[in-house]
């Protein structure tokens, strides 16, 4: 990262969730798991349930609590009653909009505990990034329901922190704010019906156009309803305020995390009945739920749906580190399903090449989504640069800084439209599926065949997506239509136009050269593969790939005519030896790892039935690790000789470390002679980036390093594996050769799910009294909250017909 990249990554670390900027003081508890073998006995008499409680707490004393906690912090914020409205200074000047459309500066209310050491509380980037439109009003004409959003930021010694919010509107009954907010109302009215503000009367809207007709309700034909939105009656409408309930971890489970703050919301009583306090959940994801350790799994329980049901059981597991890739929460399914795979080859390459990436949605999470799966994709290479995958309206002013980012903006920032103009930026609209490339934007190598792999995958696991957004393929490369776009299949003229594709905007005079450069190098992807038995020698023209819709059938064919007496090589005799399904066309993917292919597709839709959340999680989980198998493959086949290009040094590390940046370390010239013509374009580009760079930093570093970087083991692994198959003087390949790891991997997560190493008691009450109903979300009770030990002590019983139980450890062993 050069010195200005790291000027601003640091500012931008410090205005957000910097590591330094915390204004607590508190000591954190201290808690840790204990191993799995030591917890599987459970005690059977109340002299061994004291004796083991008392070890299980020497254990939590003992370990470091930074690395096995959840959750680090429950936050709660909102208005702040006592100081009243305070405009938000940091959203710019919006006096041109109503007052139900501007931002209000909001403030932590509550957090617990009050800090721990490993991550400082900071109050204003975590409330800034919790409600990143800061404090808005509403009223019942306006849609209130609660939204989920994740976010991450990173700390100025480069790890990153999550964090994730449900912001939800509450009433307000304080008839001191109802009436400021009509007073700001009469002001804004009075104002613009005196002409003031006639130049800013374009700019007032509320998720659209909004009417210039003020004092009659803002009533104008034709957009009456939306500027009927942003009128305050303070006799007749109920008026809204935001709120958020946010968790701040150190680790990415999205969707335990999600489903806690949806439920604990959901579990608020609103009238007296059955269930527990909202502390005993919120002591439980802090004290009691922990990580799993590597290639470990582990049981907890979530809030229900309702007060009075019981806890519902989520399981969270671990990769091993060794063997398998880092852990991934976030769908790939959900990536797929906005952008299309045309459109996420595109977005990688541009991510590849460090380009400027701009993200743009109405949607918080799906900025989240798309900005940590295609960063996860670059494995092993690691995004060095500048990562705001939700940029408050406060930090709009880093769009400017002239290093690689990738950042995201909600669409109603008019930031993203103007810098979406840029033709130096990747500018994606993710609502739209709209990508505009930068200028001379090489091929990703084996760019369609890689296409046609990803579809295959996503046809196993039956993943709905816009078919129309992937190009048609025809003997080896795909058809374009007029205009540049790809042709959808079956269809021709305009109509056939890919969407996605036509809207890939480029430089004017760069559109031509640019489609006859892409079908040029297209058809060089087509090769000679060979056929028949081993030495046969027989030498058959292929095209190289299949389109996925006639994927599904040839393993169902193969397997029919195996059982008749096998299958011949490609221009084989009659009567010659059958050979393996090895020798068939590169281009078509066996799904070596489908359920009963022998199904018909039709027959196994119509049994398919929509699966819970958590199933829904786990299946995500296995989408997961095949497509990101997919893409380590091609990394795997595009760099399996790289060490021998690898420049080593021959003086001490201390010496090598601080000359490294005048250093050659790896030889590009000779690595790029010894690739495809077609793929150089790409290659030459990418060799020169810093993700590349620190992956040749971390292979010279290993000589020295008892521990090297995991992720590069992992690769090299892979490309051992790789070696293996093709022998040691494997040559460079110009043919696809797709993934072949992705069941072999996928056994570890199954062993996970079902054999549970540890297993977390339910929630259980932990206060004497409890209210008994709620009117909003409440500021919770500090003494429970702000330590660990507020469960050593016997908990009160929980009420009648309740599921939970008071337990003696908050870890058993699982049955």
């Amino acid at each position: 990262m050069t010195t200005r990249e790291n000027v601003v990554s640091s500012r931008l670390s410090k205005l957000m969730l910097s590591s330094g900027s915390g204004n607590g003081s508190g000591s954190g508890p201290n808690i840790q798991v204990a191993p799995s073998s030591t917890l599987v006995q459970s005690p059977t008499s109340p002299g061994e349930q004291s004796q083991s409680q008392s070890e299980l707490n020497q254990l939590k004393r003992d370990a470091d609590p930074q690395f096995s906690r959840f959750a680090d912090y429950f936050v709660i914020c909102g208005l702040d009653l006592d100081t009243g409205l305070e405009p938000d200074r940091f959203a710019g000047d919006n006096l041109h909009c109503s007052p139900l459309d501007r931002a209000y500066k909001s403030k932590p209310l509550a957090h617990y505990p009050e800090n721990v050491p490993w991550n400082p509380f900071d109050a204003h980037g975590i409330c800034m990034l919790s409600l990143p439109q800061g404090l808005r009003f509403r009223t019942q004409k306006h849609s209130i329901e609660p939204r989920f959003h994740s976010f991450a930021t990173t700390r100025e010694d480069g790890k990153r922190c999550y964090g994730f919010s449900l912001v939800f509107y509450e009433e307000i009954r304080n008839r001191n704010i109802c009436g400021a907010i009509h007073t700001l109302q009469s002001m804004f009215i009075t104002e613009l019906s005196n002409g003031q503000q006639t130049h800013s009367l374009s700019r007032v809207k509320q998720d659209g156009p909004v009417s210039r007709s003020l004092p009659r309700h803002f009533k104008v034909a034709g957009q009456a309803p939306q500027s009927a939105q942003s009128y305050y009656d303070i006799n007749k409408d109920k008026l809204y305020v935001a709120k958020s309930i946010t968790l701040i971890c150190q680790a990415p489970y999205a969707f335990a995390a999600q489903m806690f703050l949806k439920n604990l919301y959901r579990c608020l009583p609103r009238q007296p009945g059955a269930g527990i306090s909202l502390e005993s959940y919120v002591y439980n994801i802090l004290y009691e739920v922990m990580l799993p350790q590597p290639g470990k799994s582990i049981r907890v329980y979530l809030p229900p749906t309702e007060p009075h049901l019981p806890p519902i059981a989520l399981i969270l597991q671990r990769p091993l580190l060794a063997t398998e890739l880092p852990l991934l929460d976030f769908p790939l399914r959900l990536l797929f399903k906005y952008l299309g795979v045309e459109c996420v080859i595109q977005l990688l390459t541009c991510v590849l090449l460090e380009n400027q990436v701009l993200l743009r949605s109405t949607d918080y999470q799906r900025l989240m989504i798309v900005g940590e799966c295609i960063t996860s994709l670059l494995f092993p290479f690691v995004w060095p640069h500048v990562y705001a995958p939700i940029l408050p309206a406060a930090l709009h002013h880093f769009l400017d800084a002239p290093v690689p980012f990738v950042m995201g903006l909600h669409a109603e920032c008019e930031a993203a439209h103007k810098i979406g103009s840029e033709a130096t930026l990747c500018f994606v609209d993710i609502d739209k599926k709209h990508i505009q490339l930068p200028e001379e934007l090489p091929v990703f190598p084996h760019k369609v065949d890689f296409m046609a792999e990803i579809g295959s995958v996503l046809d196993k696991f039956e993943i709905e997506r816009d078919r129309d957004q992937e190009p048609s393929f025809r003997n080896g490369y795909v058809g374009r239509g007029a205009g540049g776009g790809v042709s959808v299949s079956g269809s021709s003229g305009a109509g056939g136009v890919d969407a996605m594709i036509s809207s890939c905007t480029l430089p004017t005079g760069l559109q031509a050269a640019r489609r006859s450069k892409e079908r040029f190098q297209q058809m060089q992807e087509t090769v000679y593969t060979l056929s028949g038995s081993p030495g046969g020698g027989v030498v058959d023209y292929q095209p190289l790939i299949a389109h996925p819709s006639r994927i599904d059938h040839v393993p169902r064919i193969a397997d029919f005519l195996r059982r008749k007496g096998g299958i011949r090589g490609a221009g084989s005799p009659v009567g010659s030896p059958t050979v393996s399904l090895s020798s068939s066309p590169v281009g078509i993917y066996h799904d070596v790892d489908a359920v009963d292919a022998t199904m018909p597709v039709s027959s196994r839709r119509a049994e398919k039935q929509k699966l819970s959340p958590v199933d829904q999680y786990y299946q995500d989980l296995r989408i997961n690790n095949s497509v990101r198998e997919i893409f380590l493959n091609r990394f795997v086949h595009m760099f399996h000789a790289y060490e021998y290009f690898v420049i080593y040094p021959n003086q001490a590390r201390d010496e090598w470390i601080s000359n490294r940046e005048t250093l050659q370390n790896f030889d590009k010239s000779s690595f790029l002679s010894d690739q495809p013509e077609h793929h150089r374009a790409f290659l030459s580009r990418f060799l020169e980036s810093q993700m590349f760079a620190t992956l040749i930093d971390n292979k010279i570093l290993a000589m020295w390093e008892s521990q090297p970087d995991e992720q590069l083991q992992l690769f090299d692994q892979r490309v051992k594996l790789l070696r293996r198959r093709h022998g040691e003087n494997m040559i460079a390949a110009t043919s696809y050769e797709p993934c072949v790891l992705s069941q072999d991997s996928q056994q570890g997560f199954e062993k996970r799910l079902n054999c549970i190493d540890i297993e977390v008691t339910p929630p259980s009450e932990i206060l004497a009294n409890r209210a008994a109903y709620f009117r909003s979300f409440p500021l919770l009770e500090k003494g429970v909250l702000n330590q660990e030990c507020a469960s050593s002590s016997p908990p009160a019983p929980p009420p009648p017909g309740h599921p939970s139980s008071p337990s003696s450890s908050p870890l058993r062993s699982p049955h």
